[in-house]
């Protein structure tokens, strides 16, 4: 995220990543996987900068909570988080990936395809 040149001549921009999360390791809608797809359903006024940025990342298209940890240069843990808070605040929605019945299905089309 930072070198150590950037932290040694004292960034400004920097903050740790507990700030940004409260201490908190699990937001408030809990754990999301990695590979959730999040879309905005409301806009980013009012809210602080890192959950209006995540808001602005995904309005639009679909994206990962990997995707936007890697546009927004944000820890993993650091996004899931933010993702949750704003789930639970109905400011994005969340779509859950396949479950094991539908990666058993993906399985056998991609065997298929490859088989053609």
């Amino acid at each position: 995220m930072f070198s150590e040149a950037d932290l040694a001549a004292g960034d400004a921009s920097f903050v740790r990543p507990f700030v940004i999360t409260q201490g908190r390791t699990v937001g408030e809608a809990g754990d999301i996987p990695l590979e959730t797809l999040v879309v905005a359903r409301a806009d980013a006024e009012g809210l602080a900068p890192d959950h209006a940025a995540v808001v602005t990342a995904c309005s639009g298209d679909p994206v990962s909570v990997m995707e936007i940890a890697m546009h927004l240069d944000l820890q993993i843990g650091v996004a899931r988080v933010l993702v949750a808070d704003l789930t639970a605040s109905g400011h994005v929605e969340q779509y859950d990936t396949a479950g094991s019945e539908s990666a058993a299905i993906v399985k056998r089309l991609l065997d298929g395809l490859r088989s053609l």
